[in-house]
């Protein structure tokens, strides 16, 4: 696993419910006090140490003082709908715990996730708002399950990263699967926004790709809601190493484009 100067990667263990969890953490070195967090959740069948890499997340660690945390789901699958159970909510309550324990800021512990690490992560916006200050979503949209019975105590900020030719996460919508648009629009009632503006990012890279910036105004609490859009990207982390399918555009990162939007708010 990549560790920059400046930064400490190490991994741990806890025990939830009689079973052994496994984590990953870098963080700034030496260790900052009362520091943000971002709980990064890997895609199926992936580690926690691949995620880091992939997503370059160590690098922002090193100059954005916060700590970058990678759960690992047991099986390499997240029990990400409701009908899964408690398992994996029991063990991000318990992590976010011990993460501070350690020092972080239990104000601004955030959770972001690429594929079903989104899904989970749209699982704890609707059942775990009380622990989590906002949330990111990489090539993922909101499953039927969550759709119908999402009831947060309190509505977090959103940022989706989307590519518009996601053969997984299809960009417009299957059966089960809501489109981006009516994924915006759910959020964007439930987070009371009233407005919307769109910006086209610069097309900085030869790749096919380009990026649009969709954003709801006027949400309660100013409670930010964004869709970056990528114009023919595929299942893929924009910026990083990988992609599960299609291309990944570099005219954005997604961590850079996650953390600047969570790093402003707080539980």
């Amino acid at each position: 696993m990549r560790t920059p100067a400046g930064t400490r990667s190490y991994e741990a263990t806890l025990t939830v419910n009689g079973q052994a969890r496994r984590y990953v953490v870098t963080r700034p070195d030496p260790k900052p006090l009362n520091a943000p967090v971002l709980l990064l959740l890997h895609p199926r069948d992936t580690a926690p140490e691949l995620t880091a890499n992939f997503t370059y997340v160590s690098d922002f660690v090193a100059t954005q003082n916060f700590w970058a945390v990678m759960p690992e789901a047991l099986g390499g699958v997240w029990k990400a709908e409701p009908l899964d159970g408690t398992a994996d909510k029991d063990f991000m309550a318990a992590l976010i715990d011990a993460i501070v324990a350690e020092g972080a800021d239990a104000e601004r512990v955030s959770v972001a996730g690429y594929s079903s690490g989104g899904v989970m992560a749209e699982r704890m916006a609707c059942e775990m708002s009380d622990r989590i200050a906002a949330v990111g979503v990489v090539a993922a949209t909101l499953p039927l399950s969550l759709w119908l019975s999402c009831a947060p105590a309190q509505s977090r900020p959103k940022v989706y990263v989307l590519g518009t030719a996601d053969p997984i996460a299809p960009y417009y919508g299957i059966s089960g699967l809501g489109s981006a648009a009516s994924l915006m629009d759910y959020w964007a009632q439930k987070q009371g926004c009233g407005g919307a503006t769109s910006t086209a990012l610069p097309d900085i890279a030869d790749d096919g790709t380009t990026v649009q910036l969709d954003e709801r105004t006027g949400c309660t609490d100013d409670k930010g809601l964004r869709l970056y859009s990528v114009a023919n990207g595929g299942h893929a982390w924009p910026g990083g190493d990988t992609s599960y399918a299609g291309v990944t555009s570099r005219d954005m990162s997604a961590t850079g484009a996650i953390w600047s939007f969570a790093r402003g708010y707080h539980r």
